[in-house]
């Protein structure tokens, strides 16, 4: 960039309340400018540095708009009221606070029913707000077995990055004799309980080095809705820049709801991603400066001095894709207000079923690989909440009649009088697996389990080797590891004549799975039976096979509305939030090419027709048109008794009625099928009648309840209510050696393999009378 050119922008960033610039990159290259830096520093020592906080000494400013905000518990991850078993059991639950908001003012609403059995004074709850004591609730007369409701102030000061609710219960039944492990001693929290909060929010400065907050802010439990903002000549190449971003913010969410709104040359009210070019900027940037290459850079809200705007520009828009992708790859090296990016090169190519998310499917997996933070693999107390480990697998992965996935599992705990009931219950995806016996020494009550050396004096350790039924896993999958402990009896005895009491301590039992443990999942083939709705709703299958996406082609209309363009973006999210890594490498297009689309996986929006044109061949069994819907349904079959004819029909998939509506109202649609181009590939066509039906999709891809009832080749969304459908042709994709092809695929089919076996019986009997014959006769002319 020229010195002249350095001045404008310099000016423009000072006009905008900009920090200073400097320069950088991702694992690419840093371009660096000083004298840049020192002109910006010196300008903000002007009045425009009162109206921001650039990282100075100057205090940050607080917006007098309060802001309330209601945290329930039911999203802070828990799906059902909150058991607590025993004296002095606690509970857990925590919650973040967003970089740029302060706390003002918190209240805590907390819903509980204590058990019935309990004594009034003697028995509170205790609440504990980061390691503060809060409040205490005393159980009063009368309330025993009835809701308890209470309004309790959190402390603002207390507030931190992460914040963490302790409840405790004190219970007692018995004034003479007190067991305070007695099952009579409980409390359940309600799942309604909720944290209402007022927040104010706060200036935060320029920094690339923040990223990916405020635009994403781990700490913030709710929905990631981000908006990506473009001007009105937006062509593919920007609307490709826009998809890799919000795909490299998707990847981020993790579990949480994701929507990335798309406007066109519109201001946004929340901290949005902007996208300029030197010939298309977004109306209240027009007089953002051109620039020379590829750019990042943080600026505030024109007119709105609490809001960030990530600015992504360039000359054109491969400057546009490059700043992306060292948005993506580069944020650990960003700082600054500004950073362009000089260099970006994929060294090594992706694999197929690599994706950070997926467990590694060609060798043993230990758990402490599966999870974030191996505390999370040791629990406490008498009855302590289970040990969960999810995990993600490879829809395609070829399960069928193995013997099971071996499972070495190893634990430890705190020693356990032998028969005592105590126990380690394993289940996955809510399926009863196996119970462990817990003993005094530790050592296994089964042939296929085996003892491995003490930790310490104060736990024992099991080993053994557990098959996980092939048939309990998909592409979503949870362990769970439940500890019970068993509590001494106690109470009061006669003894000459009068009451007395044992006296037992609460026992605070400690249990941990061993982070080595391991899962093996390799060894299996990928092979899967297509089309499989419930494999694209839960993990982006086949897509998602490679985690940037690179053999996916996304095939938009010629002149894409706005709600196309948000659809776009929020598929590319969640298909980033299934592998955890962004879309680098998508193909995005609004011709129909064969030789574009030649072995590729194609994601279609909204353009149904187009495709029919392209294959003769093609037979849709979803087709929109304005206000006319037409669908093809399938037939219910004698495989089927007992269950609605909408359920899925893998043996006839046949089509069997055809249906032909004109309705309005909002109406969406998924449809997918092989690809005319290879017969490897999916097509997956997504279908909406308006831009608020378009909306339906990424709602009920949202909705786990929705997701959890997709399925087959076909599925219909209307506003409160989808509907799925198995009809048309199927097909498989993926590979198996050729005898597990043909077992599999003659399996279905018994009397055909029987008399295939008995051929086959014949041909070999046939062949062996010959050769048993040629050697008797070679036998006798040999003694003649």
């Amino acid at each position: 960039m020229r010195i002249n050119d350095k001045i404008k922008v310099l000016a423009y960033a000072v006009s905008l309340a900009f920090g200073s610039p400097l320069l950088a990159t991702n694992a690419l290259a840093v371009e660096t400018n000083a004298e840049v830096a020192t002109a910006t520093t010196s300008a903000l020592t002007t009045n425009t540095r009162s109206t921001l906080d650039s990282g100075s000494t100057s205090p940050r400013k607080v917006s007098p708009n309060v802001q309330e905000r209601i945290l329930n518990f039911n999203d802070l991850g828990y799906s059902g009221s909150i058991l607590m078993q025993g004296s002095e059991s606690q509970v857990y639950v925590g919650f973040g606070s967003r970089l740029d908001e302060i706390t003002s003012k918190a209240t805590l609403s907390l819903d509980f029913i204590p058990s019935p059995a309990l004594l009034s004074v003697v028995s509170h709850m205790k609440v504990y707000f980061n390691n503060e004591l809060m409040s205490v609730i005393s159980i009063a007369d009368g309330t025993q077995g009835k809701k308890v409701q209470a309004s309790i102030p959190l402390d603002p000061r207390l507030f931190s990055n992460y914040n963490q609710l302790r409840f405790e219960m004190i219970g007692d039944i018995d004034q003479l004799c007190r067991d305070p492990n007695h099952a009579s001693i409980w409390a359940e929290i309600s799942q309604n309980s909720h944290i209402a909060l007022q927040v104010q929010k706060t200036q935060i400065a320029n920094d690339l080095s923040l990223l990916p907050a405020p635009f994403f802010d781990q700490r913030d439990m709710t929905s990631l809705v981000l908006p990506m903002v473009i001007g009105d000549n937006a062509d593919i190449d920007e609307i490709k820049a826009l998809g890799i971003a919000s795909s490299y913010f998707g990847s981020l969410a993790e579990w949480r709801k994701t929507s990335f709104p798309v406007l066109q040359d519109e201001a946004p009210d929340d901290h949005a991603i902007v996208f300029v070019t030197n010939d298309n900027k977004p109306e209240f940037l027009k007089d953002y400066p051109d620039v020379d290459g590829p750019y990042l850079q943080m600026i505030s809200h024109p007119s709105k001095p609490y809001v960030k705007l990530l600015v992504v520009s360039g000359r054109d828009n491969k400057d546009l894709i490059k700043a992306v992708k060292g948005l993506a790859f580069g944020q650990h090296l960003l700082t600054g207000p500004i950073a362009k990016v000089t260099r970006i090169q994929q060294i090594k190519p992706r694999k197929p079923y690599d994706a950070p998310n997926w467990v590694n499917t060609e060798r043993p997996v230990t758990l402490a690989e599966m999870v974030k933070d191996q505390n999370r693999l040791q629990i406490e107390g008498q009855t302590p909440p289970p040990v969960t480990v999810d995990f993600q697998l490879p829809p395609d992965l070829f399960t069928w009649q193995s013997n099971g996935i071996p499972f070495e599992l190893a634990y430890r705990y705190s020693p356990q009088n032998d028969n005592s009931g105590s126990r380690m219950s394993l289940s996955i995806n809510n399926q009863f697996i196996k119970a462990f016996p817990l003993t005094s020494e530790g050592e296994s009550q089964h042939a296929d389990r085996l003892r491995i050396p003490l930790l310490d004096d104060a736990s024992l350790s099991d080993k053994g080797e557990v098959h996980i039924p092939a048939f309990k896993v998909g592409s979503r999958n949870n362990l769970k590891f439940e500890f019970g402990f068993s509590s001494p009896t106690s109470g009061g005895a006669l003894k000459d004549g009068a009451l007395t009491c044992q006296s037992i301590q609460p026992s605070k039992q400690y249990a941990a799975i061993d982070a080595n443990s391991y899962v093996d999942f390799s060894g299996f083939a990928h092979y899967i039976q297509m089309p499989n709705m419930r494999s694209f709703a839960n993990s982006g299958f086949p897509f998602t096979r490679m985690a940037d996406l690179s053999d996916t082609v996304i095939v938009l209309p010629e002149q894409p509305t706005q709600g196309e363009i948000e659809t776009f973006a929020n598929m590319m999210g969640r298909f980033a939030a299934n592998t955890g890594y962004p879309a680098v490498n998508i193909e995005l297009t609004n011709k129909w090419s064969e030789k574009a689309l030649q072995d590729k996986d194609i994601l279609t929006i909204g353009i149904e027709q187009n495709l029919k044109e392209v294959s003769e061949n093609y037979s849709p069994n979803m087709l929109l048109n304005d206000e006319l819907r037409l669908s093809q349904l399938p037939s219910k079959n004698e495989n089927q008794q007992g269950k609605n004819w909408v359920s899925p029909a893998t043996s006839e998939p046949q089509p069997a009625d055809l249906v032909e509506i004109s309705a309005k109202g909002n109406f969406a649609a998924i449809t997918s099928y092989q690809s005319p181009f290879s017969p490897q590939r999916t097509v997956v066509n997504i279908l909406a009648n308006s831009a608020p039906a378009l909306n339906l999709v990424n709602e009920a891809l949202n909705d786990t309840s929705k997701v959890d009832s997709m399925f087959g080749s076909v599925i219909t969304i209307r506003d409160n209510s989808i509907a799925s459908f198995n009809v048309g042709e199927h097909y498989y994709v993926g590979h198996l050696p050729v005898w597990q092809l043909v077992m599999y695929h003659f399996s279905q089919y018994p009397i055909l393999m029987s008399f295939a076996a008995l051929l086959l019986v014949i041909l070999v009997t046939l062949a062996l009378w010959r050769v048993l014959r040629r050697i008797a006769r070679s036998r006798i002319e040999d003694t003649e």
